[in-house]
């Protein structure tokens, strides 16, 4: 049975968990503090709640920690996401923590309620931050107070009744059929400083690969005999130890061959000898690296390069700006308007499962449904 002992203003909960191994009590404590205004009936009320969880609690085999969520949330980087997560997830997890730390780092993680959570939300709203991004904040808040519930520190996750303010529809921002020929023309002019722009843009466009998985595309990657290209790494950038690094692929399924047209593998010959020739130029100064995209002297391309050559041509030109993952949008919703079927359409983008795929693309499938329906209606003419 927990005893409650009054002090000042708190009251101090212990109770037994049994005997160690030498034969020592184990007495784990906690304290409870009345919140501002209320009664004495109520205080006895809750205190006496408090205790009946804290000694379930303790019967459970959970420990109670006073850490605040800072702390935990250091802990939960060091001893999990360092030996769990890929590399390029705890980096977008560290560009986040920030906001977090600043919100509810300083409160005792057995003291983080729904509603510090809801006002969390509201505050990411009031700050202007999309309804993608503040869900994004929220699951790393939700992931590190899960660890906390797996490890029995906590008996609930507070983010799990959080709700969200409904995402505004809008349409994704690519450039259309014509205006990506016009882009791929005006590469094929621009001279030899654009040739790996040329490159990267017309397979960008004809796989809807991402940034990464181009950036980290080799040579022995690429089956000329039979046109295809295997995604089997991408390469990173990352912010929180500012360096790069290559890595797998975002998930399993992102693992993947794409056979394409016999045009695009005759330009990947020409570049491949183009390549060739930058070596032989640069003799002893060349890095050996095997990457399709480099810099003067054989070492990897910065993968913000293209998106960076991309803003001057468009400055340059007036062609329309637009970032680099439109790319992947434009492959997609070409598939999609073609009549490909969402599975395939799952497996040349390298989402994990076609709900994925639906959930993003689903304005395009349903655009091209209502099409096949009126090409039915046509056919049929009652």
């Amino acid at each position: 049975m927990a005893t409650i002992t009054k002090r000042g203003n708190t009251y101090r909960i212990r109770t037994s968990c049994g005997y160690d191994v030498n034969g020592k009590q184990v007495v784990k404590s906690t304290t409870y503090k009345p919140q501002p205004g209320m009664s004495d009936k109520a205080i006895e009320k809750e205190v006496n709640r408090q205790a009946v969880l804290f000694e379930e609690q303790c019967k459970l085999g959970q420990s109670v920690t006073a850490a605040k969520f800072e702390t935990f949330a250091g802990e939960w980087f060091r001893d999990y996401a360092e030996l769990k997560l890929k590399r390029n997830t705890i980096c977008s997890y560290h560009s986040i923590k920030k906001r977090i730390y600043a919100a509810l780092g300083y409160i005792r993680i057995d003291k983080i309620t729904p509603l510090d959570i809801q006002r969390f939300v509201s505050s990411l709203v009031a700050d202007g931050l999309a309804t993608s991004n503040v869900k994004r904040h929220v699951r790393l808040v939700s992931v590190i107070l899960s660890y906390a519930v797996k490890k029995r520190i906590l008996t609930y996750n507070p983010c799990s009744t959080v709700d969200y303010p409904k995402a505004p529809e809008q349409e994704r921002d690519f450039y259309t059929v014509e205006e990506v020929r016009h882009l791929l023309e005006l590469l094929r002019n621009e001279g030899e400083e654009a040739k790996p722009f040329a490159m990267f843009f017309t397979l960008a466009a004809y796989t809807g690969c991402r940034r990464g998985e181009l950036s980290g595309l080799e040579w022995k990657d690429v089956d000329f005999d039979n046109d295809i290209i295997t995604i089997s790494r991408a390469y990173y950038y990352d912010t929180y130890r500012r360096e790069y690094f290559t890595d797998t692929p975002k998930t399993k399924k992102s693992r993947r061959s794409l056979k394409l047209p016999t045009k695009v593998m005759e330009t990947l010959k020409e570049f491949k000898e183009w390549q060739d020739k930058q070596r032989e130029i640069c003799g002893d100064s060349w890095v050996e690296t095997d990457r399709l995209f480099t810099q003067w002297n054989g070492e990897p391309m910065r993968t913000k390069k293209p998106a960076e050559y991309l803003a001057k041509l468009s400055e340059r030109t007036g062609i329309r700006r637009v970032n680099i993952h439109s790319f992947r949008h434009f492959h997609a919703s070409a598939l999609i308007n073609s009549g490909i079927d969402v599975v395939t359409v799952q497996t040349a983008l390298g989402h994990s499962t076609a709900a994925i795929t639906l959930s993003i693309y689903s304005h395009a499938f349903n655009s091209a449904q209502t099409r096949a329906m009126e090409a039915i209606a046509n056919v049929i003419n009652l």
